[in-house]
């Protein structure tokens, strides 16, 4: 059964998501508030309005936050019925209070009109002022009668105080979905710079690969004919020239030269195919319970490897014969060995050349295994490759 992977939430959507659920929880702490006052005045005490009016604003602001959540947002159209609501109950209820309580904490109105308040300054826009001004015009116009009682200055420093939540909110909701969008602008810069990086090493690699696969093909017949290997082997030089030719053509038209996965065959036909046939004449191969499931990169590095060990034998060894093994190892791995009884040489005399340490050492490393030369004068050579997973 396919597994579904969420898509990656931005910065901004989880600040959407948050603001949200902060308002949500804000309102209904706001409707709370008014709860303990009918119980310890009893019902009775308030006209039955009141008491609709709270349940259905009490309903109407669940229904709105709801579908604020699913939405991770709140839409222009369920901020305007907002708005629209908290007008009506604002004037509707104020005034069934009697005139010295309408601008009191006894109206339930006034904190669910600073929750009011506060969401449009959040998320009307450039509408925001207009929204707030709307719902503290219409607290100033419902308790408007507390301006013949004692209770005036109730009625305009609950008006200041939605007006004064609303400009921070508003300050501070700006800020909080500006830095949002900010570090999503951020978090593509990176990983867009990510993506060039991981091309540009890419690159790189085929680069260093078609290098190495060279070096170990054409490079070597060319250094041949240049030395004079070949001045009295006309066809042995056409031999070589037409092998690499295939190989070009073949790095030119699919990238690779076609290892096959299983390194058994890998090497064998690696062998066959060895363009220093004529100088090494004979290979000894002794392959034993090769693993069969090696990853085609481990395959191709190790016959790689070997091949340029035999390039060695047939350049540098002054001989014509070599052994070439391969056997598993412990843990699911494999140990490549060339061998061969030539004139071997001196490990302090002088640092292995560019062929030894790109083409084999770096070539076996990149691909998770380790390489050792080991050698001595009169003694032969022993390159011995090994990789576990």
């Amino acid at each position: 059964m396919p597994v579904k992977i969420a898509p990656p939430v931005s910065a901004r959507e989880r600040t959407q998501r948050m603001v949200v659920r902060a308002l949500a929880w804000l309102r209904a702490a706001q409707f709370a508030l008014w709860l303990w006052l009918p119980v310890l005045d009893g019902p009775g005490r308030y006209p039955p309005q009141v008491f609709v009016c709270y349940v259905l604003a009490a309903l109407w602001s669940a229904l709105f936050f709801g579908a604020g959540i699913r939405q991770h947002a709140l839409t222009p159209p369920w901020l305007t019925a907002d708005v629209v609501l908290a007008v009506g109950y604002a004037v509707l209820v104020s005034r069934s209070y009697p005139a010295v309580e309408a601008a009191s904490i006894t109206n339930w109105v006034i904190p669910p009109l600073c929750g009011v308040a506060v969401t449009a300054a959040i998320y009307a826009g450039r509408l925001r002022a207009v929204a707030v001004g709307v719902v503290v015009g219409a607290w100033l116009v419902g308790a408007w009668p507390a301006t013949r009682t004692p209770s005036v200055q109730e009625l305009f420093s609950n008006a200041a105080m939605m007006a004064l939540f609303a400009g921070v909110a508003g300050v501070t909701g700006t800020l909080l979905l500006r830095a949002a969008r900010e570090a999503d602008e951020a978090a593509d810069r990176a990983v867009d710079a990510e993506r060039k990086e991981a091309a540009a090493t890419a690159r790189d690699a085929e680069r260093d690969h078609q290098f190495t696969q060279l070096h170990d093909t054409v490079l070597h017949t060319l250094e041949g004919i240049a030395r004079g290997r070949f001045d009295n082997d006309p066809e042995g030089a056409r031999s070589r020239c037409s092998l690499d030719a295939e190989f070009l053509r073949g790095l030119i038209t699919s990238g690779t030269d076609g290892v096959p996965a299983e390194l058994g065959a890998a090497l064998s036909r690696m062998v066959r195919d060895h363009p220093d046939r004529v100088t090494l004449k004979r290979v000894n191969t002794v392959f034993d319970r090769l693993p069969p499931d090696l990853p085609p990169g481990v395959v191709e590095a190790l016959t790689g490897a070997a091949r340029e060990a035999l390039n060695n034998v047939a350049e540098h060894a002054r001989t014509d014969e070599a052994w070439l093994t391969a056997s598993a190892e412990e843990g699911a791995g494999v140990r490549v060995t060339v061998v061969d009884r030539g004139v071997g040489f001196d490990p302090g005399a002088a640092p292995m050349g560019l062929g030894v340490n790109h083409s084999i050492l770096k070539r076996v490393a990149d691909a998770g295994g380790r390489a050792t030369v080991t050698g001595a004068p009169g003694e032969g050579t022993i390159v011995e490759m090994t990789w576990t997973p």
